[in-house]
């Protein structure tokens, strides 16, 4: 939209009402890995049937740190095979996926899963830096009842016993050919929410109970070392933060004496389904094969599913990770919004707010490493896409829908970059009204201050700096505001030691280099 230079002005002289925000860079928590988003499922299909030129659109909008949100992590789905098996299970196409092998006995055919390959490509032209391969379940060859989800009958896992070498293997495989392709992966995510039955699921999915799931781990590393393969496993990809939680934790979080008992840890099938932090942090051997690292979903942890868990539960949840290692990351690897509030789509800032006040909480109570949004692109009419169209087959209009999500996302992702550390800021940490965050990456001397007005009010701040390598008075800032009237748009530089005004349902990034 067309703005003033009045508009482009969000900052004042010194406001002796204004709130003090105060940041020390030499206080250092996390360091960031990245910000993504995954391209299941709907990216096969927009990547096969559109046009170059709307292709492109999407993936600026997606990867570009110029003209989109310049996500800096990308998460590729490792079909199963469903697209061949299980039309009359997953009756949705958009959420069928090809596999690379079709059988025991079959050659690799990697022109399959082209679309989802087209938009990889697409993000290492655009200069993303990680990427990560997730896997929803084994090849359907290699399952128990020859799907790519469970039925009751499968019992734990439907992951052959056979096959868990076997799956290994073709994971390597994959990791192999794309690295041949100079598109290497650097993380390998090979089970997907293993606490849920996942029994007829409406999309590839498959449950793993501690024992199958490091089973599953111990055979990968060994091949992965083998072939000498740069990739990182990433796991437990947890449903659900409770279900991270030790039993005691889990107790205390709760108030009263039980443990999660979700999902499968109800005891409807073999073995254990919870306490991912001792089972993965607290066993020397897994810790050391997933890089000191576990991985979690943040499913049902915001503030739709109840006051304790936006804060306290995230808190839970360092508390717990410090117990076996202050230094062990974190990944917040999957959200959307779920249940009854997920229902129709949100353009509007009130969704943005909402997961952008998530983010805040994810980064400076959870003190992530990563975090990453669910679909991309979504054809739904559902709180799950950054982006969406109404495009359901060719000969539809393809068209491209942005989401205020989309743009507040890129608040954090286009500025907050791997290698940066999120550092001490004080002043702004209330979940009704303004909360920021503040990340430094030495190699570029570039600041990054990350505000979320969740008020209906404009926020007078003065940020104070203390421990960057230059004087005070020299520091600029350049802010880049998200909220109904502008889309991450780049307003006036404004030195630091003027006001700038926060504006009411907003997200804004102050830009310091």
């Amino acid at each position: 939209m067309a703005v003033s230079a009045k508009d482009n002005n969000f900052s004042v002289p010194n406001n002796k009402d204004a709130q003090e925000i105060n940041i020390n860079v030499d206080n250092k928590y996390q360091e960031i890995d990245g910000f993504g988003a995954s391209g299941a499922w709907s990216l096969d299909q927009i990547g096969e049937d559109w046009s170059e030129e709307n292709k492109n659109k999407v993936a600026d909008l997606l990867f570009s740190q110029e003209e989109g949100i310049g996500l800096s992590m990308w998460r590729f789905n490792i079909g199963a095979g469903s697209d061949e098996t299980d039309e009359e299970i997953i009756n949705d196409p958009w959420r069928r996926a090809e596999s690379f092998k079709g059988d025991e006995d079959e050659p690799y055919d990697w022109s399959k899963q082209a679309g989802q390959q087209w938009f990889l490509q697409a993000a290492k032209e655009r200069d993303v830096e990680e990427f990560i391969a997730f896997v929803n379940s084994p090849p359907v060859w290699m399952t128990k009842n020859g799907h790519g989800q469970p039925d009751p009958s499968v019992g734990s896992t439907n992951l052959k016993e056979e096959s868990i070498d076997d799956f290994a293997i073709f994971l390597a495989d994959v990791l192999e050919h794309f690295e041949q392709e100079e598109l290497p992966f650097q993380y390998i995510s090979p089970i997907n929410e293993p606490t849920w039955d996942w029994n007829y699921a409406n999309q590839e999915a498959n449950r793993y109970n501690i024992e199958d799931m490091k089973k599953v781990i111990i055979s990968l590393h060994e091949e992965l070392k083998e072939r000498d393969l740069d990739t990182e496993i990433d796991s437990p990809e947890a449903v659900e933060y409770t279900s991270l939680l030790d039993d005691e934790m889990y107790a205390e979080f709760t108030g009263n004496d039980s443990h999660y008992s979700s999902g499968n840890a109800n005891g409807d099938y073999p073995g254990k389904y919870r306490e991912y932090i001792k089972e993965f942090l607290g066993d020397s051997e897994i810790k050391e094969m997933i890089g000191n690292k576990i991985s979690a979903h943040a499913y049902w942890s915001d503030h739709y599913s109840g006051e304790d868990r936006l804060i306290p539960l995230r808190e839970s949840v360092r508390e717990n990770l410090n117990q076996y290692d202050p230094d062990a990351k974190i990944w917040m690897s999957e959200y959307c919004i779920l249940g009854d509030n997920g229902h129709e789509r949100d353009l509007s800032m009130e969704t943005a707010l909402d997961v952008a006040r998530l983010i805040h909480f994810d980064m400076v109570e959870t003190q992530a490493s990563a975090w990453q949004w669910w679909l991309a692109f979504s054809p739904y009419d559902y709180k799950d896409g950054l982006i969406y169209t109404d495009y359901l087959e060719p000969g539809d209009e393809e068209n491209i829908i942005e989401s205020k999500l989309l743009w507040a996302l890129g608040n954090y992702s286009r500025f907050v970059r791997p290698g940066a550390e999120r550092v001490e800021l004080q002043g702004a940490n209330d979940k009704d009204d303004l909360m920021g965050s503040a990340y430094y990456k030495e190699d570029d001397d570039q600041l990054s201050v990350v505000l979320v007005n969740y008020s209906e009010e404009t926020k007078p701040v003065k940020i104070n700096v203390d421990e960057l390598p230059v004087k005070k008075q020299a520091i600029q800032f350049k802010p880049y505001v998200t909220s109904e009237d502008y889309d991450l748009e780049q307003k006036n530089l404004f030195p630091a030691h003027k006001t700038f005004n926060v504006p009411p349902k907003s997200v804004v990034t102050l830009v310091a280099q």
